[in-house]
């Protein structure tokens, strides 16, 4: 009997500390369980551990907010609207633009040339002057009542007569003189066919706005 009692209290004697230290052992180290949070392992462990854990700890990622998306600038750029060009004024709301000196006698000259193929006096009684002087061709001094009738005792048939080579210069605006070449063609009156040219120097004075022929000469020239 007291052999079975003895053996009974040496075998819970020997199981304790079994259990104890298997519980030790089934008991996971504080630094080995992942369910330990940083907070334990500063209160249980070493200080040293404890920095050592924070710093290789990984710290839990933040949110980041996305940014709201800015409204990109459109690069359309807006184009304004085109300022409408200003009409140009009517042809008939515009002056008419005036002829320069030399041109408006240049014209006279042609006129005048002209007339001549045609035996009409009146653009040579339009513009020489009352007190025009001339040097006919064949030497002779005219006046504007001479030149007048000279024209009107022509009996020769033209069929061309125009001026070539004419030159203006005007001084002062005032005065102007006046070269060229006159070339006359046609019949005389025998029938016989005749082309001459004539040498011309004209010198025009600005008179009430009007230009006046007030002296002129003439060459024949082959």
């Amino acid at each position: 009997m007291k052999t079975t009692i003895f053996a009974l209290a040496l075998a819970v004697a020997t199981s304790v500390p079994l259990a104890i230290a298997q519980e030790v052992t089934s008991r996971p180290s504080p630094e080995s369980s992942p369910e330990l949070t940083v907070r334990d392992k500063t209160t249980n462990s070493d200080p040293s551990v404890s920095v050592t854990t924070e710093k290789t700890a990984s710290p839990t990622p933040k949110s980041q907010a996305s940014p709201s998306a800015t409204k990109a600038p459109s690069t359309a750029k807006t184009t304004p609207s085109p300022t409408p060009a200003p009409s140009a004024p009517s042809t008939a709301s515009m002056p008419a633009k005036k002829n320069t000196p030399e041109a408006t006698i240049r014209e006279i000259e042609e006129k005048w040339e002209a007339s001549v193929g045609r035996h009409d006096s009146s653009v040579a009684q339009a513009y020489l002057a009352d007190d025009f002087r001339g040097v006919s061709s064949k030497g002779k001094v005219m006046t504007k009542a001479n030149l007048l009738s000279e024209m009107k005792k022509d009996t020769d048939t033209y069929t061309s007569s125009k001026n070539g080579k004419v030159d203006v210069r005007v001084f002062g605006g005032q005065f102007a003189v006046a070269t060229g070449i006159s070339t006359e063609a046609g019949k005389a009156k025998d029938g016989k066919d005749f082309k001459r040219s004539f040498r011309w120097t004209d010198v025009w004075v600005l008179r009430k706005d009007t230009w006046q022929c007030v002296a002129s000469q003439a060459i024949h020239v082959e």
